[in-house]
């Protein structure tokens, strides 16, 4: 939720491919991975995420940090949370 509000703070309720690659780089995955990410939470093609789509790509990221499949199979189930570095962390 906190994450959500990052990448869309006027609550539009839909975040840009730009945007959401942006936010998703910060979480050091390769772009082949974040690719395979973006196609799993937009799968219709639509080139933004809603609320939902937003979530499952955040739960994806963790996944894939953790090592784990990049799948939409078991995603109801808690995993590993992701993490991103932050603005200040890439200045210094």
């Amino acid at each position: 939720e906190n994450f959500y509000r990052q990448v869309d703070p006027r609550s539009t309720g839909r975040v840009g491919a730009s945007e959401a690659a942006l936010f998703l780089k910060k979480s050091k995955l390769p772009d082949s991975t974040l690719g395979q990410i973006w196609e799993l939470a937009d799968p219709n093609g639509k080139g933004f995420l809603d609320k939902q789509g937003f979530l499952v790509a955040l739960r994806l990221v963790g996944r894939a940090q953790s090592g784990q499949e990049i799948s939409l199979t078991g995603l109801e189930l808690p995993g590993p949370p992701p993490t991103f570095v932050s603005a200040e962390a890439q200045c210094g």
